[in-house]
């Protein structure tokens, strides 16, 4: 009776816990089912709710390519409004074999027993210049694999287009939605008899999918307007006056991000709006030792289990279309295809993107060698002063009356983007590799901290990253959001054969309900079987999916 009682007040305690975090689940669709090592993976993310809605949870998601050996890469996708869009590429490492592409939110990482293959996509991969495998993942046939059979159509959606057409020709396609509006990804390709692996999963199936339940193993806070990075604090604290640790996070370059966090324990967490692309990015907790402390990056990817993979086929006919497929990952740089592309709406957080600033370009002026002579000589809004034995910057403005006002509290002094809280790594740097000074002279916040005004010392090659930061600041190479983006089907530029293998793709195509879109696209250089694919979900629920070939 006691063992009884005990194991149900677990599970109540199980379901309050989760009782107000949203259930939500993503289906991953993407521009191909089979690609070689070092290809480019086009995805389209749909995230609904347990109603089967588009859930506007979640601001990003995590997407995993795993197999036996564990992940390959990840990737982040942003979210809006429940769809997504990015891409990434396969390592050129990668062994051949059967993967499984898994998304997943932070509420989903905190499940237990998340139906993480419900809304996955198997893919497969083909190594063309290793022979390496993955472990148990692939036999050798005596003749070539029978295509994977073909996903029945679902929904009432439309596809129509000539079954024939000519190289090197634009082609027009004709997407019908007779019922409610929709959104789908799109995508044209080349089939060649590098055969699929059957899918599990389609739009229907993962829809059943969704009523499974949830149980929650931890409290979460959803990421309802980008990624939460996390940083755990190694060291000794030298607490401030108000007992709060005072930590920033920025983004070296342009576009300048900026986020500052306060402290949860030994943690301290930034509340981003999505940090987009691949960037260097500078964290500083001004309380932590400059000596002895540490800050530790957390990483937001759970490495989730594939599951039951099918083994991949090889046999020796394959030797043609694996040699096709390397050529024309070959030819993508000399076509600058990656120009073509056209970027998707999304959310992103830019520092000041609305701040009036006052420029100052230096090559317009005198030359100075020493920063302390450019503030001199040519910054007169900027004043050095030293308070309570540390350098600081004094920033006068005038008013609507001409009355100059001078501020030094909350003075954000940064480098190429980045915060840099010793003024004397500026003061001690080479002053003819600035190329620009930017100043702000407004209040403004980042998040609830407020700001009296900013500057930005801008480096003709971005050089902040090489100043000799104290052990309190953290530099690291950040994998941020993928930029959502479409393929529209231009012929490419560039010299060389046309040898696409994608000739369409729009990961997010809303269709207005009892709507015909027409489709424009360029043929490629040479002759094969392709085909369309439409997928994905009404705003009512319907699963979506048709295929068609010519």
């Amino acid at each position: 009776m006691k063992k009884s009682l005990l194991t149900l007040l677990v599970l109540i305690a199980a379901a309050l816990r989760g009782a107000g975090t949203p259930v939500e689940r993503i289906y991953v669709s993407t521009d191909r089912d089979v690609y070689i090592a070092g290809d480019a993976v086009w995805c389209s993310l749909t995230c609904l709710d347990r109603n089967g809605r588009f859930s506007n949870a979640s601001a990003v998601s995590y997407l995993e390519l795993v197999s036996a050996d564990g992940t390959a890469c990840t990737a982040k996708i942003g979210l809006l409004e429940g769809r997504g869009a990015g891409s990434f590429r396969i390592p050129v490492t990668a062994p051949t074999g059967v993967y499984r592409l898994i998304a997943y939110t932070a509420v989903n990482a905190a499940e237990e027993g998340t139906p993480w293959q419900a809304g996955s996509r198997l893919l497969a991969v083909f190594n063309t210049t290793s022979a390496a495998r993955v472990k148990d993942g692939v036999d050798i046939v005596e003749e070539s694999a029978a295509p994977a059979p073909q996903i029945p159509a679902e929904g009432s959606l439309e596809l129509s287009m000539r079954n024939r057409l000519r190289k090197n020709a634009n082609a027009v396609l004709y997407l019908r939605n007779p019922d409610s509006r929709a959104s789908v990804s799109l995508s044209v390709h080349h089939v060649d008899d590098l055969a699929a692996v059957p899918q599990e999963n389609s739009p229907e199936s993962f829809l059943k999918s969704l009523s499974a339940p949830a149980r929650f193993l931890r409290e979460v806070a959803p990421e309802n307007d980008g990624e939460i990075i996390s940083a755990r604090i190694l060291g000794t604290m030298v607490q401030g006056d108000d007992d709060v640790t005072f930590a920033t996070l920025s983004t070296a370059g342009s576009p300048s991000n900026l986020y500052v966090g306060r402290s949860e324990g030994d943690r301290i967490r930034f509340y981003t709006a999505n940090i987009y692309g691949n960037r260097e990015i500078v964290c500083e907790v001004e309380q932590l030792d400059r000596k002895e402390g540490y800050i530790d990056l957390e990483s937001p990817f759970i490495h989730p289990a594939a599951g039951d993979l099918p083994k991949l086929g090889l046999h020796p006919d394959q030797r043609a279309d694996l040699a096709a497929r390397k050529a024309a990952l070959r030819g993508e740089g000399d076509l600058r295809i990656d120009t073509l592309t056209t970027y998707l709406a999304h959310r992103e957080d830019l520092l000041l993107s609305s701040v009036h600033r006052r420029r100052y370009h230096l090559d317009d002026y005198t030359r100075f060698p020493s920063v302390r002579e450019v503030l001199v000589e040519i910054l007169q809004e900027l004043h050095l002063k030293r308070e309570k034995g540390k350098t600081v910057l004094e920033l006068t403005v005038s008013d609507a009356l001409n009355r100059k006002h001078t501020r030094t509290d909350k003075i954000l002094v940064m480098m190429d983007g980045v915060v840099v809280s010793n003024l004397d790594l500026i003061l001690g740097f080479d002053a003819m590799l600035l190329e620009d000074v930017n100043i702000y002279d407004q209040a403004f916040f980042v998040g609830k901290t407020p700001f009296q005004g900013l500057v930005n010392f801008i480096t003709r090659k971005n050089y902040v990253t090489a100043l000799r930061f104290p052990a309190n600041v953290r530099v690291v190479d950040f994998q941020g959001v993928a930029y959502p983006v479409a393929y529209g089907g231009d012929a490419p530029e560039g010299e060389g054969q046309d040898l696409r293998q994608l000739l369409y793709w729009h990961p997010v195509l809303d269709l207005d309900a009892a709507s015909e879109c027409r489709l424009e696209f360029t043929t490629p250089g040479y002759a094969g079987r392709f085909r369309v694919v439409a997928e994905g979900f009404t705003e009512d629920g319907t699963p979506l999916r048709r295929e068609i070939f010519f």
